[in-house]
């Protein structure tokens, strides 16, 4: 079911009431893989403690770098810990191997930088290309994530995870589909001549405060 002319009415009169938000583009292949690991269901915080720890005591820039470091610890329970351990001082062991499997489907279809990948996400199908072939036993890419990798490479998206999500339902009063949100939301911004992205934002943070 997709949004009523009223309820796209509702949706653009309470996101008219937000000023744009920031830009989170990121020009950078290991910092878009890192944040497409971590930035999905933990708290700010830690992310970001998590992104200066790598940075601080690696830094590698490139996909066969990160690969080799990666490969140097089993592709075990334990292996993922101590991975976690030296690459954010953390323990979170899912998302290390949640890494180890991106590196490798990514490899697998020729993504091994930035451009490769933003040519990747540009053109691949939800549906079609992303469902179901990018997961771990603990985590996956589902359409939010995706969006949100489609996001920081420079497309003009929403990413509809829970924040974004609640905003809708709350405008239209009934909650609906992912995909009918991003729909909507794209609708509403090129309505109203402003930044898909940019508008996420300021749903985002407005649902933060």
């Amino acid at each position: 079911m997709t949004l009523t002319k009223r309820e796209i009415q509702k949706l653009r009169t309470q996101c008219n009431k937000l000023d744009d938000g920031p830009d989170y583009r990121i020009d950078d292949y290991v910092s878009n893989l890192m944040n497409t690991v971590l930035d999905f269901q933990m708290k700010v915080g830690p992310v970001e403690s998590a992104v200066e720890y790598y940075e601080e005591h690696h830094g590698y820039r490139t996909h066969k770098k990160l690969r080799t470091f990666v490969d140097s610890f089993p592709n075990t329970k334990n292996g993922n810990l101590k991975l976690a351990n030296a690459m954010w001082n953390n323990n979170h062991w899912t998302r290390a191997k949640f890494l180890r499997m991106l590196l490798y489907e990514f490899e697998s279809r020729g993504i091994k930088g930035q451009q490769s990948l933003k040519k990747w996400v540009s053109n691949a199908d939800f549906e079609k290309d992303v469902k179901g072939q990018f997961k771990t036993e603990e985590h996956s890419i589902g359409i939010a994530l995706f969006q949100w990798l489609r996001l920081r490479l420079g497309i003009d998206t929403v990413k509809t995870d829970v924040h974004i999500m609640n905003f809708v339902s709350t405008a239209i009063g009934r909650k609906i589909s992912q995909q009918e949100a991003l729909d909507a939301l794209i609708l509403v911004a090129k309505q109203t001549n402003r930044k898909a992205s940019l508008l996420d934002a300021a749903i985002w943070h407005y649902q933060k405060e």
